[in-house]
């Protein structure tokens, strides 16, 4: 019974992390972070990315994107939705100074840093 309940409290925990933020007013699915864009907009804007943009250029294409990591070499894109119960995926851009070195799609594994 206590493993179970502990099982739950993590579920519960992990699931309340994931959730999503809505506009109070027009119920509304916002950007996660700092995302300039919804989802399926930085998808379709993603079509025109290419190695070698610049941080401003790739900036200007996406929007900004809802994590930065590796001082700002590493910039991810989130779906609104929580992958804990739908998967999903996100993009990532990789950055060697100021110019993409690469970019792709990432699966979102519960627990794992993109």
């Amino acid at each position: 019974m206590t493993t179970l309940r502990a099982t739950l409290t993590i579920l519960f925990a992990t699931l309340a992390a994931a959730c999503v933020t809505v506009d109070a007013e027009t119920n509304e699915v916002l950007p996660r972070g700092d995302q300039r864009y919804h989802f399926d907009e930085v998808e379709r804007r993603a079509e025109n990315l290419r190695v070698g943009m610049t941080k401003m250029q790739a900036m200007i294409a996406l929007g900004s994107p809802a994590e930065k990591a590796d001082a700002g070499h590493v910039w991810v894109y989130l779906p609104e939705r929580p992958a804990v119960l739908v998967p999903s995926r996100a993009l990532q851009l990789r950055f060697e100074g100021d110019e993409l070195a690469e970019f792709g799609y990432h699966a979102i594994v519960l627990g794992q840093k993109l």
